[in-house]
Parts: C-alpha cells; structure tokens; sequence
C-alpha cells in the first residue's frame, strides 16, 4: 500500500484518492465520536465516487511505457 504522502508526490491523482480512501476507511473503523464519523463516511463517499470517475489505467490497454510518456508530458 502506497502512502498518501508518497501518492501525493508522485502526482497520481487516482493513488492519492486510493491512499485517502483507505485512511478515511481506518479512521471511521476506528472512530469513537458519531459527528466525525458521520463527517468522514460521507467524505469517503465523495472520494469513491471521484475515484470512480477516473479511468482505470488497468483496464485501459495503454502499454507501460506510454502510461509513464503521458505522465511525464502531463507534468511539463
């Protein structure tokens, strides 16, 4: 699993919103207080639903090495 430092970084939208989802996810399995709780599931929607709106690089057939072209061109 990525961190969402790490993520960030990278300049990945999609493994950023991953990493996020997953920490939201924890936080709530973890939460005491029902307003924050209330307030993170309804960010974690938010997330996957953004997260759902991207397209799966593992479903396009995009090869490897033009997956990283288009990020590094994206970058510039």
């Amino acid at each position: 699993m990525t961190s969402l430092v790490e993520a960030a970084k990278s300049g990945d939208k999609r493994a950023t919103l991953i990493a996020l989802r997953d920490i939201l996810a924890k936080t709530i399995e973890e939460c005491d207080s029902g307003r924050d709780m209330a307030s993170n599931s309804k960010r974690l929607m938010e997330v996957m639903a953004e997260i759902e709106s991207l397209p799966d690089p593992d479903r396009i057939h995009i090869s490897k090495h033009d997956r990283l072209k288009n990020k590094v061109n994206a970058k510039r």
